[in-house]
């Protein structure tokens, strides 16, 4: 019996050379950020798992 276990993994902010900073969600999907989102990451205002929640929309069932 071997179970596969699943590994989450965090979202993270790349620089991508084109689009400049992003966020990579854990689903492999790229967002761009914000003017207003550069700046606050920048001065550590907010993270890669704050920018996350503003873009999770939850399965219904």
């Amino acid at each position: 019996m071997t179970e596969a276990v699943r590994q989450y993994q965090e979202s993270r902010i790349d620089d991508e050379p084109i689009l400049g900073p992003v966020l990579t969600l854990p689903d492999g999907s790229i967002k761009p950020l914000t003017l207003l989102e550069r700046v606050l990451v920048t001065l550590r205002l907010t993270n890669a798992k704050l920018l996350e929640a503003r873009y999770f929309k939850p399965v219904s069932s």
